[in-house]
C-alpha cells in the first residue's frame, strides 16, 4: 500500500492473522463432525472439537477483514481520486475475483458434484447444466466480489475527497448501531427466508450468505467511519483488549453451547433470535478485541510473520487451490487428524507464500494485481 503513514502499526499483522484463521477454518472443515456433504474433501475420521473450532472461526475473521478494508478505503480514495481509485480496485480486487470465479470455482463445484454420486458428465455439460445451476458457487472468492461492490459503492457515494475530522473519543453509539442492525437483519433473514448457512446467488455475479451480508456491509462502513473519526490514532478511541476480549470469550462460549447443546430443545423462533444475538455479538466483540490487541502490541514481530505480511492477499487468493489437493493427498494416510490439520495449515501457508513471492509478485501482469 502507498498510504504507509495512514497505517496503524499492527494492522498488517492483523490482516495476515485473519487470513491464516480462514485457512484454519477451511482445513478444519475436512475433519469436523457434521461436515456438510458438499464439502470438497472429507476425511474418513471426524472430530467434535473440529466442529467447535469451525463454528468459532466462522464468526469473526471475515468481518474483521471487511472492517480493515473500510478503514483503509478513505485514505486511498483521497490520494488517488475516484477514477484512479476504481481502476486500482478493479485491477487489485475485481480482476482477481473474475479470474477466480471463472477459472477456479468450477473445479470446486465439481468437487462438490462428485460427492453426490450423480454420475459421469462431460465438462461442457457440467458447466452448462450443473455449475450454472444447482452447484453454482464462487469458492472463497465471494469475499472479493462483495468487497469490490462495497468499494465501488463507497467511491460513488463519496462526493468529495474524504478527510479526517476531529478525533471522536466515543465509539459506543456507532458500534451499538452496527450490532443492532446486524442482529435485526440476521434474525429477519433466518426466520423469514432460510438458514444462515445458505447462500444467495444474484445473477451469477454476487454470491453471499444472506444473513450476514448486511453485517459485512456495516463493518465496512464502520471502518470508513472509524478512519474519518480518527479511531486508533494517538488522540482517538482504542478498544481495551481486556474488556473486549472477556466479552468475546464469553459470547463465544455461549454461541458454542447454544449451537451444539441447547438448540435442539428450543423453538425455531427462539433459535433464530439466539443465532442472531450470539453470532453477531461474537463477530463484533472479537473484531474489536483483536483490533485493540494488535494496536497495543504493534503487531506480531516474529521475523517469519513480517516476511509473510506483504503476501497475505496472495495467500488468501491461492489458499483453497493449495489446501484442498493437499488434504486429498494425505487423506489415505493413517495419521491423527489433528496432525493432518496442522500439516494442511503449514503446507498451505508456506506453499502460497512461495507461489506469491516467486511467481505472482514477479510475473509482469500479475505483480500489478498481487
Amino acid at each position: 500500500m502507498d498510504e504507509r503513514r495512514d497505517r496503524i502499526a499492527g494492522f498488517d499483522s492483523m490482516r495476515l492473522v485473519m487470513v491464516i484463521l480462514v485457512i484454519k477454518l477451511h482445513a478444519a472443515m475436512t475433519y469436523m463432525m457434521f461436515v456438510p456433504q458438499w464439502w470438497y474433501v472429507i476425511d474418513g475420521e471426524s472430530s467434535f472439537a473440529m466442529a467447535l473450532l469451525v463454528v468459532f472461526l466462522d464468526s469473526f475473521p471475515m468481518s474483521t477483514l471487511f472492517f480493515l478494508a473500510g478503514y483503509f478505503a478513505p485514505p486511498s480514495l483521497s490520494k488517488r481520486g475516484a477514477s484512479k481509485f476504481l481502476r486500482d480496485k478493479f485491477m487489485r480486487i475485481g480482476l482477481p475475483w473474475i479470474i477466480g470465479v471463472a477459472l477456479v470455482a468450477p473445479f470446486f463445484a465439481y468437487a462438490s458434484y462428485i460427492k453426490f454420486d450423480i454420475g459421469p458428465v462431460t465438462a461442457s455439460s457440467f458447466i452448462k447444466d450443473w455449475f450454472f445451476g444447482p452447484f453454482y458457487q464462487q469458492g472463497h472468492y465471494w469475499f472479493l466480489g462483495l468487497l469490490f461492490l462495497f468499494l465501488t459503492a463507497y467511491a460513488a457515494l463519496c462526493k468529495e475527497p474524504p478527510s479526517r475530522g476531529k478525533a471522536n473519543a466515543s465509539a459506543a453509539l456507532p458500534i451499538a448501531a452496527l450490532w443492532l442492525v446486524s442482529v435485526l437483519s440476521y434474525y429477519l433473514a433466518v426466520y423469514f427466508i432460510k438458514p444462515a448457512e445458505e447462500w444467495v446467488n444474484i445473477g451469477y455475479v454476487l454470491y453471499f450468505q444472506h444473513a450476514r451480508v448486511v453485517g459485512y456491509a456495516g463493518f465496512f462502513a464502520l471502518g470508513v467511519y472509524a478512519w474519518r473519526r480518527g479511531w486508533f490514532t494517538r488522540d482517538g478511541w482504542i478498544p481495551n483488549p481486556v474488556s473486549w476480549g472477556f466479552g468475546g470469550v464469553l459470547s463465544s462460549i455461549l454461541l458454542l453451547y447454544w449451537k451444539f447443546f441447547a438448540a435442539p430443545g428450543i423453538s425455531a423462533g427462539a433459535n433464530a433470535i439466539l443465532d442472531a444475538l450470539l453470532y453477531n455479538s461474537v463477530m463484533i466483540l472479537m473484531t474489536f478485541f483483536l483490533t485493540g490487541l494488535f494496536i497495543r502490541t504493534g503487531g506480531v514481530h516474529q521475523h517469519a510473520v513480517k516476511i509473510l505480511e506483504p503476501h497475505s492477499y496472495s495467500i488468501y487468493w491461492l489458499h483453497q487451490i493449495v489446501l484442498m489437493p493437499f488434504a486429498y493427498f494425505i487423506k489415505p494416510f493413517d495419521i491423527n487428524i489433528w496432525i493432518k490439520w496442522a500439516a494442511c495449515n503449514l503446507f498451505t501457508v508456506f506453499a502460497c507464500f512461495f507461489l506469491s513471492a516467486y511467481f505472482l509478485k514477479r510475473a509482469p501482469l500479475l505483480r500489478r494485481i498481487f
